[in-house]
């Protein structure tokens, strides 16, 4: 093993450990297999919305031992949120939660169930979290991904944005009749 290789491999582990110290105790995907369909994975080109070739559905990952660090590092936010009830988890609710960088949540919704963010409790608390980002300095925006489609939801209305490629990003501005959505090419790096 190179020292480099071995280097990689002490800070996947301690990435993996990391993250699994961060979980709910008493919570486990069990059955859930949701994040396999509906989050990309670059290491497998695997697109949002379509089921990794490797999960093996209601079970789990089918190259478990050998998937991944992003795989390995990934927990839904029903897994990391003591508040979250069991109707917040993935194989439920048909969505995941991500919080992401800044603290901005996006719910990766299955595209055979895309209306499933719309329905109740789930709209309701999108709306709520909605006008608490808002308010939040800085502020933190609401994201519903079905696959490539992007929705912004704010607290007086929804922004489809449409589709967002992996190239792409959505930057919200002040416009002339209120907050806009704007697709914008992804800052490399």
């Amino acid at each position: 093993m190179t020292p480099e290789l071995s280097a990689n491999s002490v800070a996947a582990a301690e990435a993996v450990a990391r993250a699994e110290s961060r979980g709910v105790g008493g919570r486990a995907c069990g059955s859930c297999t949701l994040c396999c369909k509906v989050i990309a994975v670059a290491d497998f080109d695997k697109q949002p919305g379509v089921w990794c070739a490797h999960c093996i559905r209601g079970k789990g990952c089918g190259i478990y031992e050998t998937r991944p660090a992003d795989c390995r590092t990934f927990f839904c936010e029903w897994m990391l949120t003591p508040s979250l009830g069991p109707e917040w988890k993935p194989e439920r609710a048909k969505f995941a939660l991500v919080v992401g960088e800044g603290g901005h949540l996006t719910a990766f919704v299955d595209p055979g169930f895309p209306s499933a963010w719309r329905t109740s409790p789930y709209f309701e608390t999108f709306k709520r979290w909605s006008l608490e980002g808002a308010r939040a300095k800085p502020p933190r925006i609401i994201t519903i991904r079905v696959g490539a489609r992007v929705t912004i939801v704010l607290p007086d209305r929804e922004i489809d944005v449409g589709h967002v490629g992996p190239d792409e990003s959505v930057r919200l501005v002040q416009g002339p009749h209120g907050i806009e959505a704007r697709k914008e090419p992804r800052a490399p790096g």
